[in-house]
């Protein structure tokens, strides 16, 4: 087996390395690891093809909703990355997977906050 240049250092500092990714079944179909890489790339390439998408009415407003939604994003995604190194919890994600949570949590942000946003029914005046 071919072992890499950080599998060779972390090896030479007593560190373990990670557990190699292992196959699980979906409705009776397997997924490998490069079944799985496949799909998380199409994922991240779709979600990242509707965030930076245009809308009808692209003006001042609906870029200040994505520029708060991208700031929250950070401050939700910093907030989590330190409680989980102060409190030591031992979790091991992929950055691919931490590129996809910060996506997601993105999208719902931003959602939340174009639903917010939307006009009041009117009051009726007539």
């Amino acid at each position: 087996m071919k072992r890499g240049f950080l599998d060779g250092w972390n090896a030479a500092q007593g560190i373990t390395t990670s557990e190699s990714f292992q196959a699980f079944t979906i409705f009776g179909q397997t997924i490998t690891e490069p079944i799985y890489n496949i799909f998380a790339i199409v994922g991240v390439s779709g979600l990242l093809m509707y965030i930076f998408a245009q809308d009808k009415a692209m003006d001042e407003f609906i870029m200040r909703l994505r520029l708060e939604a991208v700031h929250l994003t950070f401050i939700l995604s910093a907030l989590f990355i330190f409680a989980v190194l102060i409190f030591e919890v031992r979790w091991t994600v992929s950055a691919m997977g931490v590129i996809e949570y910060q996506v997601i949590l993105f999208l719902i942000i931003n959602k939340i906050k174009k639903l917010s946003a939307l006009p009041k029914e009117e009051m009726g005046y007539e």
